[in-house]
């Protein structure tokens, strides 16, 4: 499960996980925006820097697989 981000200016930036969303409401650096889906907005200045995600598709029989990837999964799982 992951949590959007938004930055101060509601631009998206990376998801991240639960724990690092409750870490960062607790110590009021940022402020929940929606609850369907979790989003929450920054409320200090961030950069903004976001990896370049990869979609892939697996038009099956019944299912419909999808799965999203970044560059340094893809690194890690072919060293694996």
């Amino acid at each position: 499960m992951r949590v959007f981000v938004w930055n101060k200016r509601r631009k998206p930036l990376m998801p991240c996980s639960p724990a690092k969303a409750r870490h960062l409401l607790k110590e009021k650096k940022a402020a929940v925006v929606r609850r369907t889906p979790f989003t929450i907005q920054l409320t200090i200045a961030t950069g903004e820097s976001k990896q370049p995600v990869t979609l892939g598709v697996d038009a099956g029989y019944k299912h419909v697989g999808l799965s999203a990837s970044t560059e340094k999964a893809e690194l890690y799982a072919s060293e694996v």
